[in-house]
């Protein structure tokens, strides 16, 4: 069954590249948020009712990217979300970032999150959950 791929697109700010002209590599981390976000809100969901008003989290406990090509200044670029491997109390979420034109890939990389409670021990994921981040719908 193939995976449910979100794709989110925007250009590339100013205030997003460094003096050399080109996106600055810690943005692409939050472009890699701004899709996760974007993951959920296509499929009718709001992490903050459906994940924190419980009593639980998902912070970041790794990530990684790959960066292969610059992003500009005016670029319009897409970031393409998707579930990647789902375990009992974790899960990762991948990404590809595009040159939304030319469809060059940019950047690729992956976060993983770990399911934890308000003490912030970590938690199996509730069934319900597990399933909102396994459709394929």
């Amino acid at each position: 069954m193939p995976r449910k791929i979100v794709e989110t697109t925007f250009r590339v700010r100013y205030a997003e590249t460094d003096a050399s002209g080109v996106v600055y590599h810690a943005n692409y981390i939050i472009w890699f948020e701004h899709g996760r976000g974007d993951f959920f809100w296509q499929q009718g969901r709001d992490y903050h009712r459906d994940v924190e008003a419980r009593g639980l989290n998902w912070p970041v406990t790794e990530l990684s990217a790959r960066y292969l090509a610059p992003a500009r200044y005016g670029d319009l670029v897409a970031v393409r979300t998707w579930l990647g491997e789902i375990q009992s109390r974790a899960f990762v979420i991948q990404y590809e970032v595009l040159n939304a034109e030319t469809r060059q890939v940019l950047c690729t990389g992956w976060t993983k999150h770990l399911n934890v409670g308000t003490d912030w021990r970590p938690r199996v994921l509730p069934e319900d959950l597990r399933d909102l981040l396994a459709r394929q719908e």
